[in-house]
């Protein structure tokens, strides 16, 4: 049995996607503003996402949002095993094949290769195609955007009418930071957490300036959990003989918001690891290590859709991943199964532009994202052949549907929005969606830097 390959389908009008109770809810007529501007003005909302906002949340069933994170935690169990399935157990050689650094591997990981406990949290990247929902990405770890998402559904919970629809159909939504809590509470039972713990929101100091103001939000919600959270930068740790301290005050948790690209010279390792060592010697609770961050690696996802390494997944673990994988591969001149037969990687890739999207290896918030159909010949000559033999991936286009959204011109009209799906999972299963939308029928990378709006879903009881 062969992954499948890349094809050219033909350019058509865009699928609109809408299952009932997105038709429900716009059968109502929802004022197109309301939403919207509710999100807008709330002073914690603008302090930690801006002012950008779409007219309505986006609505799953509940058997929906439960099997996408039941295919999550499945995707995620491969992952984790590809170290042993792969490379006999040695972690050092799985993240060198996945793209990471020698840097980020000697900072990073445990010199012997041995495996450190990661802990079950990712937030995806999801299109919905016609088919169903394909993976672009999977974030993993502690520093990922959306557990402020909360804050978006209470919003648009003040206006009356989505309040009458979601109690008419029984909608709910998951509070993606109890749930984050909730593995504090099991990563680290030996913490007290009835007893206020001190933790630490760690981020790197060229991009704390930038962060803080959103880390400031996240510890306003953790206080009524019962949790005194500190914004800081690793610059401000201090490290001593019986533990961490920030501005003088001992730490019991570190929650790591940096990553492992900030880690570009030895300089910035320094930084980090007295922080990193600390955790290790059981001066502080870390989470999570820079180790886990290995496998949100797109080279992972290249590792997983490989030809080359399906002998090791059974029927069911190869169903998962041509079910949710676009075709991955790392960026390297070796034959490939494409289109039916092996080919040339390099020139396949260099002759179907519009059908690839090439990716850093560990980039990060759309960094390094290099859309084939929005970039002309020659420049996409020159990226691939400058990426060649580095830590890139080439991953297939995923042409995704449309959903409507209200237009807020008094008319009723509505216009097609893509929406990245930013399902997170956690534990085993669905943990809350961080979405962002753009009114483009062929979007490239969807950010605030090309105009999406952030927006939140709502489901139906997942049992």
């Amino acid at each position: 049995m062969t992954s499948p390959a890349p094809t050219r389908p033909a350019t058509s009008t865009p699928t609109v996607a809408e299952n009932a109770l997105t038709a429900a809810y716009l059968a109502g007529r929802p004022s197109a503003e309301s939403l919207a501007r509710r999100c807008a003005e709330d002073t914690a909302l603008r302090a930690a996402l801006g002012g950008n906002y779409l007219t309505r949340p986006v609505f799953l069933e509940g058997a929906t949002a439960r099997d996408i994170g039941v295919r999550l935690s499945g995707l995620y169990d491969l992952l984790l095993s590809l170290p042993h399935r792969l490379f006999d157990g040695d972690v050092r050689a799985f993240a060198a094949a996945a793209g990471w650094s020698p840097l980020q591997i000697a900072t990073s990981l445990r010199p012997d290769g041995r495996p450190r406990t990661v802990p079950r949290i990712a937030r995806s990247d999801l299109y919905q195609e016609a088919g169903g929902f394909k993976l672009l990405e999977l974030n993993v770890g502690s520093p990922l955007g959306g557990f402020d998402t909360p804050l978006i559904n209470r919003a648009m919970l003040g206006d009356e009418q989505l309040r009458r629809f979601a109690a008419e159909h029984r909608l709910e939504y998951a509070d993606t930071l109890h749930l984050l809590v909730a593995m504090w509470r099991e990563a680290f039972p030996e913490l007290d957490f009835d007893a206020a713990p001190l933790v630490a929101l760690v981020d790197w100091p060229t991009s704390f300036p930038s962060l803080e103001p959103r880390l400031r939000v996240m510890a306003e919600m953790l206080a009524p959990l019962g949790i005194e959270a500190v914004p800081c930068h690793a610059g401000q740790v201090e490290t001593r003989a019986d533990g961490v301290y920030v501005h003088g005050r001992r730490i019991d948790l570190v929650h790591r918001w940096f990553v492992s690209e900030d880690l570009v010279d030895p300089a910035d390792a320094a930084l980090a690891a007295p922080i990193l060592a600390a955790a290790d010697a059981g001066l502080v609770a870390l989470f999570a290590t820079l180790e886990t961050e290995l496998y949100g690696a797109k080279g992972c996802l290249a590792l997983v859709s490989d030809e080359r390494h399906r002998p090791a997944f059974d029927a069911a673990e190869l169903a998962l991943v041509d079910g949710l994988l676009p075709w991955t591969r790392m960026l390297a001149d070796r034959k490939v199964e494409a289109d039916g037969e092996q080919v040339d990687l390099l020139p396949y890739v260099l002759a179907h532009r519009e059908e690839f999207t090439l990716k850093a290896t560990a980039g990060h918030g759309g960094l390094d994202v290099l859309p084939g159909w929005q970039t002309g010949e020659a420049e996409w000559r020159a990226k691939v052949a400058a990426a060649a033999g580095g830590p890139y991936v080439v991953q297939r286009r995923v042409r995704p549907v449309v959903e409507r959204f209200p237009v807020g011109d008094g008319t009723g009209r509505t216009e097609p929005v893509v929406v990245n799906w930013g399902v997170f999972m956690i534990g085993h299963g669905y943990g809350g969606a961080f979405n962002r939308g753009i009114a483009n029928p062929e979007p490239g990378v969807i950010s605030l830097a090309n105009g999406a709006s952030f927006t939140t879903a709502f489901h139906t009881p997942l049992d």
